[in-house]
């Protein structure tokens, strides 16, 4: 909730302060680029993160100028809907912010195809953002903005000084929300040498994570958000140790105190053939690469579909620029896991089977504004019809 009232206080910062440009040209005109609203913003979130993936889409689509319609998630509306009415107390308009609710493939198609929308911002999976682009394309072309699924690295280079901090931020980077967000630290990509030592205090620390109800105090570990989801991540995880990995931890649904929660699990020695390293899980499973070079490293850092985040630990600045400069990856940390708390002040986006367009900072409300191309003549005036010149001579044309 903290995060989510900064995003509104940041956009409310910005919305006197979009600016156009002008551009070159000669004496005799002005040429101008404006910004303005879209008009209808559709948009869409997941239910993992509800408040603050809606807040950081309708704080700058509103301070744009827009209007918002929200689809919250079937199995988390309910925080939206309250953010409505909060919306309408502190003096919002009505008809500014709008909440549909409703399943996913009803609902979705007929509000991102609406011909009275006029953008549509979407997070969530890779397949789902797939068939929004193609809904669109089909019925009413319209601009898209996608923040999709992850599989990101965590490279992690012998020359490290610090294990038990590099242990603590892999560890975070995968049970944050139980692995429940896109942009999890999901692979551990980790030089040979040092691979059995890391993995061991990674696992230590994911033993003794504390389960229970997400707003309980001290919980490490929320429960698997649904019985569907915790069988997928279930079925994923069987099916990569069929493939032939190994497993350091973990590999079972856990059933406890009215929740589903699934054990942290560490899955060593994934191959890019095996499903494990192929599909995004969105769940407490991390799996484990190693490498020998550095060029091997960025190598196996790399995914063939997604390029939302990775993260870099090394003790040599010249490395760590040096890889974060060539990895596919829309977001690049070095020496840490995760966003900071002052997140919101520059872009977070994609590369790839991630999606898009781009959230937070100057470009998140730039995101939710149209560029208008303005010529102004100023040079000529128009005499009975026909434009004439400084000295009074008509010009043709």
């Amino acid at each position: 909730m903290a995060t989510a009232a900064e995003y509104l206080r940041f956009y409310a910062e910005w919305c006197d302060k979009l600016e156009g440009s002008v551009t070159a040209s000669g004496d005799d005109a002005v040429s101008l680029v404006l910004r303005e609203a879209y008009g209808v913003v559709a948009v869409i979130t997941p239910w993992n993160f509800p408040l603050i993936l809606s807040t950081w889409k309708i704080a700058p689509a509103i301070a744009a100028g827009n209007t918002v319609v929200l689809k919250p998630s079937e199995l988390t509306p309910f925080s939206m809907v309250r953010l409505a009415e909060l919306a309408l107390e502190a003096g919002i308009p009505p008809g500014v912010v709008n909440v549909v609710q409703g399943s996913g493939a009803v609902v979705g198609p007929l509000l991102t195809c609406h011909p009275g929308v006029d953008y549509v911002t979407f997070t969530g999976s890779t397949a789902v953002g797939g068939r929004i682009m193609a809904d669109v394309g089909r019925t009413a072309l319209k601009p898209v903005s996608l923040e999709l699924g992850g599989k990101s690295p965590v490279l992690v280079f012998a020359d490290t000084a610090d294990m038990d901090t590099v242990a603590d931020h892999v560890t975070w980077g995968i049970t944050r929300n139980a692995g429940q967000l896109c942009y999890a630290g999901s692979r551990l990509v980790v030089d040979a040498r040092i691979a059995d030592d890391l993995v061991a205090r990674v696992a230590q620390r994911m033993e003794n994570l504390r389960r229970g109800p997400t707003w309980a105090s001290g919980v490490e570990m929320p429960p698997i958000i649904s019985q569907a989801q915790a069988t997928r991540i279930d079925r994923i995880v069987q099916q990569t140790l069929a493939e032939g990995a190994g497993r350091a931890l973990g590999g079972q649904v856990i059933e406890e105190g009215g929740g589903l929660y699934y054990a942290p699990t560490i899955l060593t020695g994934v191959t890019p053939d095996m499903i494990g390293f192929r599909e995004e899980i969105f769940g407490l499973v991390l799996t484990v690469q190693t490498f020998g070079t550095e060029t091997e490293g960025i190598a196996a850092a790399d995914h063939p579909v997604y390029g939302l985040t990775a993260s870099i630990f090394t003790s040599d600045l010249n490395r760590a620029l040096r890889v974060a400069k060539v990895l596919k990856a829309g977001n690049v940390w070095v020496n840490r896991w995760g966003r900071t708390a002052d997140m919101m002040t520059r872009p977070f986006g994609s590369f790839g089977g991630s999606g898009f367009g781009k959230e937070a900072g100057r470009q998140g409300i730039e995101n939710f504004t149209r560029q208008k191309a303005l010529w102004i003549d100023i040079g000529l005036e128009t005499v009975m019809g026909h434009q004439v010149g400084p000295d009074g001579a008509r010009l043709r044309g």
